[in-house]
């Protein structure tokens, strides 16, 4: 069987970005073409209800970013860089229409990034995410994402 592969188109060219097999709770890319390294997605709440998880968030880097800190080396980085990049993406798919936010991003060194690379960074998090919010085991990603929020969060898991 192949890996899920998207081409997304960027101001720096197109980044291949093909899935790796799901983990419990998320689905990580691995990033070719203009953009190197790997962009994690996971499931998340709704902020108009914090207690259900509907949304898909993608990290920069191969793990949630919301739960622990990608080495700096790991972190995705345009093709003809050293700079890699933290930052996020959620995806919230509402019935009448879809909304985003944006966490701010930044270089390795706490820079931000170019405008153009700001570019490049959101249309790679935004094609990720929308892939897996296409997907068929997208319950599946949404429920372990619940599951995997720790009591002391303030989450309501049951």
């Amino acid at each position: 069987m192949t890996s899920p592969s998207l081409t997304i188109d960027t101001p720096a060219g197109p980044v291949h970005a093909t899935a790796g097999p799901r983990q419990d709770d998320a689905v990580v890319f691995e990033l070719g073409g203009a953009m190197r390294g790997s962009v994690h997605v996971t499931g998340s709440t709704d902020p108009h209800h914090w207690d259900q998880f509907t949304a898909v968030r993608a990290c920069l880097g191969p793990v949630n970013a919301y739960t622990t800190t990608a080495p700096d080396q790991d972190l995705p980085r345009l093709a003809r860089s050293r700079t890699g990049y933290r930052g996020s993406l959620t995806l919230y798919r509402y019935a009448a229409r879809p909304a985003e936010s944006l966490s701010p991003m930044t270089s390795a060194a706490a820079h931000p990034p170019s405008q153009k690379t700001a570019a490049v960074l959101t249309a790679v998090l935004r094609g990720c995410a929308e892939h897996v919010a296409q997907r068929a085991d997208l319950p599946a990603i949404l429920e372990a994402s619940r599951l995997a929020v720790p009591a002391s969060s303030g989450v309501v898991c049951w």
